[in-house]
């Protein structure tokens, strides 16, 4: 029998937090705001002729950014200037869906979130509700649109596939151990930086380093560069800009009650599973020897930061997480994911 993925029920990951408040970090050019629909440039366009950026020789579009802040043109110093004049339901698809994404399984659809961004990733924050989010998660005809979708057999090693029911069964008890924040490379039992097939890590940091530009996600490259290279070649450190800090000093202000770095780290690897995203690259076993690098990598980054005092050690590791997750969704590091071996 075909067990078909589901949209619905709407189910959320335990321990997942969000509360928008608008520090404006995902309305800079640490993302790339799109693709945007063809009903999204059409309404953006009625704003302002000069919104929409279109790549030559590409269809899809984006939103644009200024040159001299890095932010999107509708971004001010209090906030989305369509969200607060028009509403926030005009504004495009990618804006009114981040950070939240949906994934479609044989239990329905699993509510997962991006971490780049403070909102999601600094201080005590209030618990995701899937009635909140249902509206972020729809199409422009009012369906639920899942980014990925998982069947009914799961490889948790190479040679071990489950059904999902087992899956789900194990998983949880994974993500209730990453949530609890401590030893978290013990939990993932997996090896950072294994033997890549056909190519080497000092290849990988040379390709984030070559990533030129003034672009904060230009800089979040090349500190991730910076880290395989210190990591895997001990070479030294390149990068010291912080085109995002003015989005984190803002968080910082309103955070009262920090939480610790692994707290941070440990949230954002559950939602990582969570999300099975990766399922397309292999086995669970897989995933944790990728999660296990990027854990390493943030934790380098996150050292590399002004540490000083429990509220410092949570923007650091939130910072550092910024950074992985940008990376993670890039097509390099794909690239990389693909080249990752079997255990």
């Amino acid at each position: 029998m075909t067990v078909r993925a589901r949209r619905e029920p709407l189910l959320v990951r335990a321990g997942a937090r969000f509360d928008c408040v608008g520090d404006g970090l995902c309305c800079s050019d640490i993302h790339a705001v799109g693709a945007l629909s063809d009903e999204d440039c059409q309404m953006l366009e009625m704003i302002s002729e000069d919104a929409v950026d279109r790549h030559e020789g590409e269809d899809a579009a984006v939103l644009m950014m200024r040159s001299d802040t890095g932010r999107c043109v509708f971004w001010g110093e209090d906030g989305c200037a369509i969200h607060a004049r028009i509403g926030a339901q005009l504004k495009p698809t990618p804006c009114i869906q981040f950070p939240y994404a949906l994934t479609a399984t044989p239990s329905g659809g699993r509510i997962s979130t991006q971490h780049r961004c403070t909102c999601r990733t600094l201080g005590q924050l209030p618990p995701v509700r899937a009635e909140a989010a249902k509206p972020c998660l729809l199409d422009s005809d009012g369906e639920l649109k899942p980014e990925h979708a998982v069947f009914d057999e799961v490889f948790w090693t190479r040679n071990e596939p489950l059904s999902f029911a087992e899956y789900s069964a194990r998983e949880a008890g994974l993500i209730g151990s990453l949530l609890e924040g401590t030893k978290l490379t013990t939990v993932l039992d997996a090896q950072p930086f294994p033997t890549l097939e056909a190519m080497s890590w000092s290849e990988v940091a040379d390709e984030m380093l070559d990533f030129q530009g003034p672009t904060r996600a230009a800089f979040a490259a090349r500190w991730f560069g910076d880290a395989i290279a210190f990591l895997s070649d001990r070479r030294e450190r390149t990068e010291r800009g912080r085109p995002w800090d003015d989005a984190f000093e803002r968080a910082g202000e309103r955070v009262v009650d920090p939480v610790s770095p692994n707290e941070v780290f440990g949230d954002w690897i559950a939602d990582e599973i969570w999300a099975m995203r990766w399922t397309r690259f292999g086995s669970l076993a897989r995933a944790r020897s990728e999660l296990a690098t990027r854990l390493a990598i943030a934790r380098r980054i996150a050292g590399w930061l002004d540490i000083s005092s429990p509220k410092q050690d949570n923007i650091s590791a939130a910072e550092a997480v910024m950074i992985v997750d940008v990376i993670g969704t890039t097509d390099a590091w794909e690239q990389v994911q693909e080249a990752f071996p079997e255990p």
